[in-house]
């Protein structure tokens, strides 16, 4: 993963200049990111983050800049904004290329714990309290794997057969009941691992890849954030779940329906990733090396699965 364009600093500085920032004084490649190669600059005094899409069409990266945009101008304190070229524009095109450009923001990757969860489900609550017209947003449909979109798959001849066996061992019902609650929707991240984050001092600072963000259920967002969080040794850890809830609910209280369901959402958080990993992976030809990562994901959830079953 990470630098997959390998920019040479001339390209580098034909794209900043569509930015008129100035000369780049350093160019160095980051080992980040699935979708993008990424690039450290630095001019003068400032730095910034280059990224170069390497999987996501034209299209769909302006949207998600214009979803950052929104928030941004809706007072969302947790993400970062695109800068815009002298043409206006929030994704550059050059030659072959296109991609974004983003203030370097200085930070640590925390890993799982209490603290951890904590801060990144109050910064979800924040996103999914917050007030701002989401009617030109995009759907999460169409870039990421709802309920639905997990049950459709399992039609398709490229489905593997652990998926499908999997979603039956958990959901025999096809998701029918869950599929019919009214649950609320808004913009929502669509991918908040707590590798997709930059913490000051143990407190959030910013929330990063919005590649999958769009106007969701906000209990499936709840349980992808929740699958990929509260970690610990591999498997889902009840307590960090209880820290991450306290975060969460101290912004935004759930709604009985949620809590009703957040064990099931949080298997489907589980097998919305899996599904995004076959689609770029085993499907796709991003990273052939992680071809089976999705059975990582499926073995995650029968785990936590069986234990919260066996706990009733």
């Amino acid at each position: 993963m990470g630098d997959y364009t390998k920019l040479s600093k001339e390209d580098a500085q034909n794209i900043i200049d569509l930015y008129d920032l100035g000369k780049i004084d350093e160019l160095s490649s980051l080992s980040l990111g699935i979708s993008n190669s990424n690039y450290k600059v630095e001019i003068a005094q400032s730095t910034y983050l280059l990224k170069v899409s390497n999987d996501k069409g034209y299209d769909h990266l302006k949207e998600e800049q214009d979803i950052l945009t929104l928030l941004s101008e809706s007072g969302f304190k947790f993400s970062l904004r695109p800068f815009t070229t002298t043409k206006g524009e929030n994704v550059y095109t050059y030659d072959e290329y296109f991609g974004v450009i983003f203030p370097f923001i200085e930070g640590i990757a925390p890993g799982p714990c209490d603290q951890t969860c904590l801060e990144i489900g109050k910064g979800l609550a924040t996103l999914h309290r917050l007030d701002c017209d989401s009617e030109k947003v995009r759907s999460h449909q169409s870039v990421g794997f709802g309920p639905a979109e997990i049950i459709e798959y399992l039609d398709s001849p490229k489905c593997p057969d652990d998926f499908n066996e999997m979603v039956n061992y958990f959901f025999p019902d096809k998701l029918a009941s869950f599929i019919e609650l009214p649950l609320e929707k808004g913009i929502i991240h669509g991918d908040l691992y707590y590798d997709n984050t930059l913490f000051d001092e143990n407190h959030l600072a910013v929330i990063l890849d919005f590649e999958q963000a769009g106007v969701g259920e906000y209990l499936i967002d709840l349980g992808i954030s929740i699958s990929g969080t509260c970690l610990e040794k591999g498997r889902i850890n009840t307590s960090l779940i209880k820290s991450y809830l306290e975060g969460y609910e101290e912004v935004r209280p759930l709604s009985i329906f949620e809590k009703e369901n957040l064990d099931k959402a949080i298997v489907i958080g589980f097998l919305s990733i899996a599904l995004w990993r076959i689609k770029r992976f085993k499907e796709g030809s991003l990273n052939p090396l992680m071809a089976n990562s999705y059975q990582e994901l499926l073995n995650k959830a029968k785990v936590y699965w069986d234990d919260r079953k066996n706990n009733e």
